[in-house]
């Protein structure tokens, strides 16, 4: 796991009373592209806003370029 810069495992993520992503792991490493797609309403936004910190993993773990 030497490079990889994207890490979630077994990760949950609620918006208030609803769970909007549920167990979701992926690992990305240096120089994967990876794409984002998906129906409207599916969690791509709430995702990407845990990997900012915006929103918190109530389950779960992960790490992003070396911040857990």
């Amino acid at each position: 796991m030497a490079d990889t810069v994207l890490f979630l495992k077994d990760a949950s993520i609620y918006q208030g009373d609803n769970l909007v992503l549920s167990d979701v792991s992926v690992s990305v490493e240096k120089g994967e592209f990876v794409y984002l797609i998906g129906k409207t309403g599916t969690g791509k936004s709430s995702f990407m806003k845990t990997l900012y910190g915006d929103l918190p993993l109530q389950k779960g773990e992960g790490n992003i370029v070396g911040y857990d």
